[in-house]
């Protein structure tokens, strides 16, 4: 008799109160070969609120395979670079301890490694037969209170040149557990503040030449001053380094958690491919809840002049995402936008290939964002004008009249 092959499962949970009651929504399955398989569960396919995760994921009963090493939208639920980053010194760590060779990670393991209480978006994981969530321990995410602790930690890990193995040892068992699936690659954290809600903290890294954490604040003032949707955000200064930014996880509400996918799943990319800012209104027109539909593609409008005149051009697919609603999708508010004093042209194309920054070549899309030229021009003149005050916002935080003189040229403004 032939032996049946040995895969290994994860159960699939949807855990969004706008979709009713915690559901299994289907099975992940992992071939002894490495092979990634999902299935929808039966009961989910009879949903009249049923949608597919994934573009690679139609609504169907029967096995799907990824075209890459997995699905997009779990992909979404793996830790960031960051995250990888800590996984695979902790298993370097571990092998030396254990007198073995480290294993190589793959992303079957990236997604095992992070906490339950701090994955990105709405989906959860279980073991078959457990009933309990993967990773699903108590205080996974640490209280704000340890912030000044966390960004020490993670300074040092940030470091080319580790430490003795006895501090490593200590600091990632401290940093690992609470992990991360948020974008990015620069050092962070989850924590949980006084109320219970979730923030990430992003750290400064032992590479910096200048404040990220302070331009990112100024960046995410002035877009929620141009009405750009952005997640609450704090300044923090922790000592006599750089500063802390903080901003609170946009994905969840409470307790509730909402489903969220980045712009990289939903478009069927992958990070080496290349994309524009026409096809994110170009999904949203296909596929956005009609009630938001509008505000969502002028709101796209926006951020797209937005990016231009402030220089975050690192806008790459990972760093724009939805939300998921039972008629549709919406835009999920604006992350990681940071000034780019290193890139001199944007990651997504403004039209269907050109990434120089101009804001005429913006204006010359806005049909595309069903925006009449004078809606358009308005938009334009009023970022514009939000974005004239950046030095007074800079100075607000402390950066100097040096920090403003390096930065004016980045800061396009008619």
């Amino acid at each position: 008799m032939v032996k049946a092959p040995h895969r290994e499962q994860l159960h699939v949970w949807l855990d969004d109160p706008a979709f009713g009651p915690l559901q299994q929504i289907g099975i992940l399955s992992k071939g002894e070969r490495g092979s990634i398989s999902f299935a929808y569960d039966p009961d989910w396919l009879t949903q009249a609120h049923a949608f597919q995760l994934d573009p690679a994921l139609d609504l169907f009963p029967g096995e799907f395979y990824p075209g890459g090493s997995n699905f997009g939208v779990f992909m979404d639920s793996c830790p960031d670079r960051w995250g990888q980053l800590l996984m695979k010194r902790r298993e370097a760590f571990e092998a030396r301890e254990e007198e073995r060779h480290p294993r190589t990670l793959d992303p079957w393991d990236f997604l095992l490694g992070v906490q339950d209480c701090t994955r990105m978006g709405a989906l959860r994981y279980s073991l078959p037969g457990q009933g309990v969530f993967l990773a699903d321990e108590a205080l996974s995410a640490p209280p704000v209170t340890r912030i000044a602790e966390l960004q020490a930690i993670a300074f040092e890990l940030s470091r080319k040149k580790l430490a003795a193995p006895d501090k490593i040892k200590k600091w990632l068992q401290v940093l690992v557990a609470p992990g991360a699936s948020l974008g990015g690659a620069r050092p962070k954290a989850n924590l949980i503040d006084e109320q219970g809600h979730l923030w990430i903290a992003k750290f400064p890294s032992a590479d910096d030449d200048y404040d990220v954490a302070v331009w990112e604040k100024v960046l995410h003032d002035l877009a929620s001053n141009c009405g750009i949707t952005v997640a609450e955000s704090k300044l923090m200064q922790l000592g006599d380094g750089y500063h802390t930014f903080l901003v609170k996880r946009f994905d969840r509400n409470g307790e509730d958690r909402h489903f969220f996918v980045s712009a990289m799943t939903m478009l069927g990319r992958v990070d080496s491919d290349e994309g524009s800012y026409l096809e994110l209104a170009e999904f949203l027109a296909t596929f956005g809840d009609p009630d938001y539909l509008a505000a969502d593609l002028e709101e796209l409008f926006t951020r797209v002049v937005f990016n231009v005149a402030t220089a975050n051009r690192d806008d790459h697919l990972r760093n724009h995402g939805f939300l998921r609603l039972p008629a549709g999708w919406r835009l999920a508010p604006a992350f990681d936008i940071n000034p780019s004093f290193k890139k001199e042209e944007h990651v997504l194309a403004l039209d269907l290939h050109y990434q120089q920054p101009d804001l005429g070549v913006v204006l010359e899309t806005s049909s595309y964002y069903r925006l009449e030229r004078e809606q358009a021009e308005n938009i334009l003149q009023k970022v514009c004008e939000v974005v004239a005050s950046w030095k007074r916002c800079a100075r607000h935080y402390g950066l100097t009249k040096q920090d403003c003189l390096e930065a004016e040229h980045l800061f396009c403004v008619r």
